[in-house]
Protein backbone atom coordinates (compact mmCIF):
# COMPACT_ATOMS: atom_id res chain seq x y z
CA UNK A 1 0.00 0.00 0.00
CA UNK A 2 2.77 2.43 0.83
CA UNK A 3 4.38 1.78 -2.54
CA UNK A 4 1.22 2.72 -4.47
CA UNK A 5 0.94 6.08 -2.66
CA UNK A 6 4.43 7.00 -3.78
CA UNK A 7 3.53 6.16 -7.36
CA UNK A 8 0.50 8.46 -7.19
CA UNK A 9 2.55 11.31 -5.76
CA UNK A 10 5.22 11.06 -8.43
CA UNK A 11 2.74 10.75 -11.30
CA UNK A 12 0.79 13.90 -10.29
CA UNK A 13 3.89 16.00 -9.60
CA UNK A 14 4.81 16.69 -13.29
CA UNK A 15 1.18 17.52 -14.15
CA UNK A 16 1.01 20.02 -11.27
CA UNK A 17 4.21 21.75 -12.46
CA UNK A 18 2.86 22.02 -16.03
CA UNK A 19 -0.46 23.46 -14.78
CA UNK A 20 1.27 26.10 -12.62
CA UNK A 21 3.64 27.08 -15.45
CA UNK A 22 0.71 27.38 -17.89
CA UNK A 23 -1.21 29.67 -15.55
CA UNK A 24 1.84 31.88 -15.03
CA UNK A 25 2.43 32.18 -18.79
CA UNK A 26 -1.20 33.08 -19.49
CA UNK A 27 -1.16 35.79 -16.80
CA UNK A 28 1.91 37.48 -18.29
CA UNK A 29 0.61 37.51 -21.86
CA UNK A 30 -2.77 39.04 -21.02
CA UNK A 31 -1.67 41.87 -18.70
CA UNK A 32 -0.81 44.16 -21.64
CA UNK A 33 -1.49 44.19 -25.38
CA UNK A 34 0.10 46.54 -27.91
CA UNK A 35 -1.25 47.87 -31.20
CA UNK A 36 0.02 50.55 -33.54
CA UNK A 37 -0.64 51.95 -36.96
CA UNK A 38 1.58 54.01 -39.24
CA UNK A 39 -0.22 56.79 -41.05
CA UNK A 40 0.09 60.27 -42.46
CA UNK A 41 -0.94 63.61 -41.08
CA UNK A 42 -2.45 65.38 -44.06
CA UNK A 43 -0.98 68.57 -45.48
CA UNK A 44 -3.61 70.60 -43.62
CA UNK A 45 -2.09 69.36 -40.33
CA UNK A 46 -4.84 67.08 -38.97
CA UNK A 47 -5.27 63.33 -38.35
CA UNK A 48 -8.09 61.45 -36.58
CA UNK A 49 -7.88 57.94 -35.11
CA UNK A 50 -10.52 55.64 -33.62
CA UNK A 51 -9.53 53.00 -31.06
CA UNK A 52 -11.93 50.12 -30.41
CA UNK A 53 -11.61 47.97 -27.28
CA UNK A 54 -13.60 44.77 -26.75
CA UNK A 55 -13.52 45.04 -22.95
CA UNK A 56 -12.79 47.52 -20.19
CA UNK A 57 -9.07 48.29 -20.06
CA UNK A 58 -6.75 51.25 -19.74
CA UNK A 59 -5.19 52.63 -22.93
CA UNK A 60 -1.84 54.39 -22.90
CA UNK A 61 -1.67 56.31 -26.18
CA UNK A 62 1.60 57.48 -27.74
CA UNK A 63 1.61 59.49 -30.95
CA UNK A 64 4.94 60.05 -32.73
CA UNK A 65 5.07 62.67 -35.47
CA UNK A 66 8.12 62.73 -37.76
CA UNK A 67 9.39 65.32 -40.24
CA UNK A 68 8.43 68.18 -37.91
CA UNK A 69 9.68 71.76 -38.07
CA UNK A 70 11.23 73.50 -35.05
CA UNK A 71 8.81 75.89 -33.39
CA UNK A 72 5.68 74.10 -34.64
CA UNK A 73 3.03 73.27 -32.02
CA UNK A 74 0.99 70.05 -31.97
CA UNK A 75 -2.03 69.19 -29.84
CA UNK A 76 -3.66 65.86 -29.02
CA UNK A 77 -7.43 65.94 -28.58
CA UNK A 78 -9.46 63.14 -26.97
CA UNK A 79 -13.16 62.43 -27.41
CA UNK A 80 -15.17 59.56 -25.96
CA UNK A 81 -17.43 59.72 -29.01
CA UNK A 82 -16.72 60.72 -32.57
CA UNK A 83 -16.11 64.49 -32.49
CA UNK A 84 -18.88 66.65 -33.95
CA UNK A 85 -16.38 68.52 -36.11
CA UNK A 86 -13.25 67.13 -37.74
CA UNK A 87 -10.38 68.63 -39.70
CA UNK A 88 -7.99 71.50 -39.06
CA UNK A 89 -9.41 74.52 -37.24
CA UNK A 90 -8.06 77.76 -35.81
CA UNK A 91 -7.02 77.02 -32.20
CA UNK A 92 -4.82 78.66 -29.57
CA UNK A 93 -3.72 76.03 -27.03
CA UNK A 94 -2.88 78.73 -24.47
CA UNK A 95 -6.63 79.27 -24.01
CA UNK A 96 -6.97 75.80 -22.40
CA UNK A 97 -5.19 73.79 -19.73
CA UNK A 98 -3.98 70.31 -20.56
CA UNK A 99 -6.22 67.55 -19.17
CA UNK A 100 -4.21 65.73 -16.53
CA UNK A 101 -6.37 62.78 -15.62
CA UNK A 102 -9.96 63.92 -15.72
CA UNK A 103 -11.58 65.88 -18.49
CA UNK A 104 -13.56 69.04 -17.81
CA UNK A 105 -14.25 72.61 -18.94
CA UNK A 106 -10.60 73.61 -18.41
CA UNK A 107 -9.51 71.43 -21.34
CA UNK A 108 -12.66 71.16 -23.47
CA UNK A 109 -12.41 72.30 -27.07
CA UNK A 110 -16.06 72.56 -28.00
CA UNK A 111 -17.20 70.10 -30.70
CA UNK A 112 -13.66 68.67 -31.07
CA UNK A 113 -12.97 66.97 -27.71
CA UNK A 114 -10.52 67.66 -24.89
CA UNK A 115 -6.93 68.89 -25.20
CA UNK A 116 -4.99 66.13 -23.45
CA UNK A 117 -1.47 67.04 -24.56
CA UNK A 118 0.40 69.82 -26.32
CA UNK A 119 4.03 70.05 -27.44
CA UNK A 120 6.15 72.66 -29.20
CA UNK A 121 8.95 71.26 -31.36
CA UNK A 122 12.32 72.20 -29.86
CA UNK A 123 15.18 73.49 -32.02
CA UNK A 124 17.01 70.62 -33.75
CA UNK A 125 14.25 68.04 -33.23
CA UNK A 126 12.90 66.02 -36.14
CA UNK A 127 10.12 64.20 -34.25
CA UNK A 128 7.86 64.77 -31.25
CA UNK A 129 5.60 62.63 -29.07
CA UNK A 130 2.18 63.32 -27.62
CA UNK A 131 0.70 61.09 -24.90
CA UNK A 132 -2.57 60.32 -23.17
CA UNK A 133 -3.99 57.71 -20.83
CA UNK A 134 -7.70 56.82 -20.81
CA UNK A 135 -9.73 54.03 -19.28
CA UNK A 136 -12.99 52.58 -20.54
CA UNK A 137 -13.79 51.35 -17.06
CA UNK A 138 -17.11 50.09 -15.77
CA UNK A 139 -16.95 48.21 -12.46
CA UNK A 140 -20.16 46.30 -13.19
CA UNK A 141 -19.42 45.17 -16.75
CA UNK A 142 -15.91 43.78 -17.32
CA UNK A 143 -16.71 42.77 -20.90
CA UNK A 144 -18.10 46.15 -21.97
CA UNK A 145 -16.66 47.33 -25.28
CA UNK A 146 -15.75 50.98 -25.84
CA UNK A 147 -14.43 53.22 -28.59
CA UNK A 148 -12.50 56.44 -28.21
CA UNK A 149 -11.17 59.00 -30.69
CA UNK A 150 -7.91 60.93 -30.69
CA UNK A 151 -7.16 63.78 -33.10
CA UNK A 152 -3.66 65.13 -33.71
CA UNK A 153 -3.42 68.66 -35.04
CA UNK A 154 -0.64 71.04 -35.95
CA UNK A 155 -1.67 74.44 -34.62
CA UNK A 156 0.05 76.40 -37.38
CA UNK A 157 -1.42 75.89 -40.83
CA UNK A 158 0.99 73.98 -43.06
CA UNK A 159 1.11 72.64 -46.57
CA UNK A 160 3.27 69.60 -45.84
CA UNK A 161 2.28 66.12 -44.73
CA UNK A 162 4.03 64.34 -41.86
CA UNK A 163 4.52 60.67 -41.06
CA UNK A 164 2.70 59.67 -37.89
CA UNK A 165 2.68 56.54 -35.73
CA UNK A 166 -0.29 56.03 -33.42
CA UNK A 167 0.32 53.42 -30.73
CA UNK A 168 -1.80 52.02 -27.90
CA UNK A 169 -0.71 49.85 -24.98
CA UNK A 170 -3.77 48.31 -23.34
CA UNK A 171 -3.47 47.37 -19.66
CA UNK A 172 -5.81 44.97 -17.91
CA UNK A 173 -8.29 46.37 -15.42
CA UNK A 174 -9.90 43.09 -14.41
CA UNK A 175 -8.97 39.70 -15.76
CA UNK A 176 -6.94 40.40 -18.92
CA UNK A 177 -6.28 42.86 -21.74
CA UNK A 178 -7.18 42.49 -25.42
CA UNK A 179 -5.42 44.09 -28.38
CA UNK A 180 -7.25 47.28 -29.40
CA UNK A 181 -8.11 47.95 -33.04
CA UNK A 182 -6.89 51.27 -34.45
CA UNK A 183 -8.23 52.94 -37.56
CA UNK A 184 -7.13 56.23 -39.08
CA UNK A 185 -10.35 58.01 -40.04
CA UNK A 186 -8.84 61.14 -41.49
Amino acid sequence: MLLSRKKVRFSTFPAAIVAIASLAAVGCVDDEEDAKVDGTMSADGYALFAVENDRQQRNDVTVTIRDVEPGATYVLLYSGRAPKNVGWFLFDPSTKSRCGGSTGPHCEVRDYGYMVDVVEVPEGATEVELRDERCGCDADRADRSWTAHWAVMRVERSDRASAITFGVRAHKVKGFALEPRIEQLQ
